[in-house]
């Protein structure tokens, strides 16, 4: 699963990276790469799953801005990250959800501040729970839905060719469902990280 994951992002990158070189001479049209520090967990009702706490882990994609007007951009990109939670009281155990996600968002640039809103397409790509330190595959009824659409917002700055940036985003659909939607769990995930622009 693992160098499935690792193919699938390796040719997604080539592809986004080669259209961005494609476009240095225009300079409405900005494409880089980004990684960083990923802090998650699966929350309900705003509070995160009992008994649990965040996983902490990383993000890395590729994104590309298109100026629609002097203050205004729009942009786009394709990343891979990780959702989770740690058990709270048990060691090596835990649960990481890896997903691929298309990022779609409209910024306002202030100088070399902007700030950020948008929506993703998360498409689920593993699954993987883990409990002391043994690796556990649940039954399809108890696997995590394959599909979320989180909503986001976030601040940068722009120095040169490199953009410091935080983004928080929530999931809007569920990840796992329960029988009476009480106590079904969402998505949410903090990243913080640097760009580099080519």
């Amino acid at each position: 699963m693992k160098l499935k994951i690792i193919l699938l992002f390796t040719a997604l990158l080539f592809i986004s990276s080669g259209s961005s070189f494609a476009q240095d001479d225009d300079d409405d049209k900005v494409g880089g790469i980004r990684a960083g520090w990923q802090y998650s967990g699966l929350y309900t009702g705003g509070a995160i799953a009992e008994g649990t706490d965040p996983l902490s882990s990383f993000y890395v994609g590729v994104f590309r801005e298109n100026k629609l007007i002097p203050l205004l951009a729009l942009g786009t990109g394709i990343e891979y990250f990780q959702v989770g939670i740690v058990d709270s009281e048990l060691d090596n155990t835990n649960l990481k959800l890896h997903y691929i996600s298309i990022p779609i968002d409209i910024r306002v640039k202030l100088g070399p501040v902007y700030a950020l809103a948008g929506a993703a397409a998360n498409f689920k790509v593993g699954e993987k729970w883990t409990i002391l330190d043994e690796d556990f595959t649940p039954e399809d009824d108890f696997k995590a839905e394959i599909f979320d659409v989180p909503v986001f917002f976030g601040l940068g700055v722009k120095i040169l060719m490199l953009r410091i940036e935080a983004r928080y985003h929530w999931g809007m659909l569920d990840t796992y469902k329960s029988v009476d939607e009480s106590d079904a769990l969402k998505g949410q995930y903090l990243q913080i990280g640097v760009g580099v622009s080519f």
